[in-house]
């Protein structure tokens, strides 16, 4: 009995452990074949702390918040942008990509600004390349998302990710599954579920696991540049 508690609270670990360190990773990798990455810099300066860089947002982005810089102080890395026009509040996307091009962190920022030009200091991660800047409210008015078309790498990515989720949720019901067929023979592995009956349920359960996120995925996908585009008109 012990050998089989040890093993049910290994492998349930193990895929906590996956869902926890890669699934997000690919979950990033599906979200930043949707993005536009559109920075430049415009200026570099160093002090006692170190590089800091300038960079011009998109046009769209400029009309409200005309630069904004990465750089180092005493507490590290970290964002500040100015402001372009007078504002009271604004939500704002920082996208953190590291050397690879590759997303680090994806930052929803919210904050009031009460007469000043300046947003506040957001703190970076120590990895951090450089940042690119969306903008999804300013005051009341939400800013339409820049995103790429429809796309391979997209596809490709969210075809990684639902084979992943999948091969989580199978294995976790595999492990379960399996455990309650051994309580139920007492430990001795007397009870067992036909190959049949375990491609139909493990089976049923992967296309589920991966419609409800392509579902979830695409829709979500598809309804926002439809909403984008009723806002741009």
């Amino acid at each position: 009995m012990a050998f089989w508690i040890v093993w049910l609270v290994m492998g349930v670990a193990f895929i906590l452990l996956f869902t926890a360190t890669v699934i997000p990773k690919i979950m990033l990798k599906t979200r930043a074949a949707t993005l536009t990455v559109r920075v430049k810099a415009v200026d570099r300066y160093s002090d006692e702390y170190g590089d800091t860089v300038v960079y011009s947002p998109s046009s769209s982005v400029r009309r409200y918040i005309k630069r904004y810089r990465v750089g180092h102080d005493a507490d590290g890395l970290y964002f500040c942008g100015e402001l372009a026009s007078v504002a009271a509040y604004a939500e704002y996307e920082l996208t953190v990509y590291g050397e690879d091009n590759d997303i680090i962190q994806i930052l929803r920022v919210k904050e009031k600004f009460n007469g000043s030009d300046k947003t506040s200091i957001t703190r970076l991660p120590a990895n951090t390349d450089y940042v690119t800047l969306r903008l999804v409210c300013i005051d009341d008015d939400p800013v339409p998302e820049e995103r790429r078309a429809f796309n391979r790498g997209y596809v490709l990515w969210l075809c990684v990710l639902c084979v992943s989720l999948a091969l989580s949720v199978d294995l976790m019901l595999w492990l379960g599954l399996t455990f309650a067929l051994r309580l139920l023979d007492g430990f001795t592995m007397s009870m067992s579920l036909p190959v049949g009956v375990w491609a139909a349920v493990l089976g049923t359960t992967a296309a589920v696991t991966v419609c409800v996120t392509a579902i979830i995925s695409l829709g979500g996908f598809f309804l926002r540049k439809r909403g984008d585009s009723d806002e741009a008109r």
